[in-house]
């Protein structure tokens, strides 16, 4: 009875020794930072923007992943982006041009709040017209400007009685050179 009394005041002032080391380690580090003093006060956040060491894009590495940019005219409408994407951040609405062959990319939105910068897009697209940017700054007061729109427009039904008739002519010739 005696042996456990005895271990347990032992084992409580070594708790309380262990504490008060872990408070004092905790003090000599921090007090320097309160008062500004010594080696250990060293300052680790930058003002923005830092006219002296503000990031540029020749500052950034070589295969840095910014903001996503589409080339419309490269793009031919695939949706390879949108089904790989694993946050459906891409969104694409193609309809029928004025060649059949070919497919008119009437809406290309990009949300970079849904964006995880995977770079899973870029990768699949192959007309290589989704590429990275050297672009980090997105920052916006409203979420809705975080949606970046690439494609041409939906088409009118005039466009679409004009394209038509080019197809109709286009048949016309082949049939009677």
């Amino acid at each position: 009875m005696r042996g456990s009394v005895f271990s347990a005041i032992r084992e409580y002032l070594q708790d309380v020794y262990r504490r008060f080391q872990s408070i004092w380690g905790s003090l000599i580090t921090a007090v320097p930072y309160l008062w500004g003093v010594g080696e250990q006060r060293k300052e680790v956040t930058e003002q923005y923007p830092d006219p002296v060491s503000s990031r540029t894009a020749d500052d950034l590495p070589a295969r840095s992943r910014g903001l996503l940019v589409n080339d419309i005219d490269r793009c031919t409408g695939c949706k390879e982006c949108e089904k790989i994407c694993p946050v459906q951040c891409i969104r694409v609405d193609t309809e029928a041009g004025a060649d059949q062959s070919k497919l008119w990319v009437a809406r290309f939105d990009i949300d970079y709040s849904k964006c995880v910068f995977c770079g899973l897009c870029v990768e699949v697209c192959h007309p290589q017209s989704l590429v990275h940017s050297k672009k980090f700054e997105g920052s916006v007061y409203e979420l809705k400007d975080l949606v970046a729109s690439f494609g041409r427009g939906f088409v009118t039904a005039e466009q679409r009685a004009k394209w038509a008739a080019m197809r109709q002519q286009a048949e016309n010739d082949e049939v009677f050179p």
